[in-house]
């Protein structure tokens, strides 16, 4: 019997979903986080070769730096964990796992082999947080391209559309504009705090989406086998 012919529908709210397949869901926290961690960090640890600098856009020089927005940037480590946990079963949390290790295993395999690296503006002694100086010194500016925190995002807003899709009306669709509106300001708090440029981002959300799709296109074909034969 294919994967998709037994998937049993997910309860219509929030909350239940949440609890289901709870100890998978801690194992990944516990556990894979710390790991994918590791795949980023490594080519600051142990470079290669030596960064190189690509130019500017012209938006780049049109957003002012400011470092405030630090906090909108690290929201997404709140936005992260929502959509797996409103996961159902194991096999999806095991998609959203493979789909997460193939965007950044890429995104490493490029921070290797192509360091890219961009000055970061000086920062003036009052007036900018601690919380900014602690994030800019322990992450340096060399794992820029593709943007991996842009490619978190848009993973993060790719499964949320699979794990809502099935609540009742359009609250699926109210939430991901919602989840979108966040991402944009995330998103923007990339390039406020110079943390990365325009360029960077479109090649993360393409590798987000590619690791999505190879993740899920199994499942997909059964869903769509299954339709099929039930018309």
């Amino acid at each position: 019997m294919t994967d998709a012919a037994t998937h049993a529908p997910a309860p219509p709210t929030l909350l239940p979903r949440m609890r289901a397949a709870f100890a998978w869901k801690a194992l990944l926290l516990v556990a894979f986080g710390p790991v994918l961690t590791v795949f980023y960090y490594l080519p600051q640890w142990l470079p290669l070769f030596a960064p190189t600098t690509i130019p500017l856009t012209a938006i780049d020089r049109a957003v002012p730096f400011q470092p405030w927005w630090i906090w909108p940037y690290m929201s997404m480590y709140v936005m992260i964990p929502i959509p797996p946990l409103l996961a159902t079963r194991a096999k999806d949390l095991g998609r959203y796992a493979l789909g997460m290790t193939i965007m950044f295993v890429t995104c490493c395999v490029f921070f290797f082999l192509w360091p890219i690296a961009y000055p970061r503006p000086p920062l003036p002694e009052t007036g900018v947080s601690a919380f900014y100086r602690h994030i800019v010194s322990i992450d340096q500016p060399i794992n820029a391209l593709p943007s991996l925190l842009a490619g978190l995002t848009a993973y993060t807003l790719f499964l949320a559309a699979r794990m809502l899709r099935d609540l009742p009306g359009r609250t699926d669709v109210m939430i991901l504009i919602l989840g979108w509106i966040w991402a944009a300001v995330i998103l923007y708090g990339t390039l406020a705090t110079k943390q990365h440029y325009l360029v960077d981002l479109p090649p993360g959300i393409l590798i987000a989406w590619i690791g999505h799709w190879l993740a899920w296109r199994n499942a997909d074909a059964a869903r769509a086998a299954v339709a099929h034969s039930t018309t």
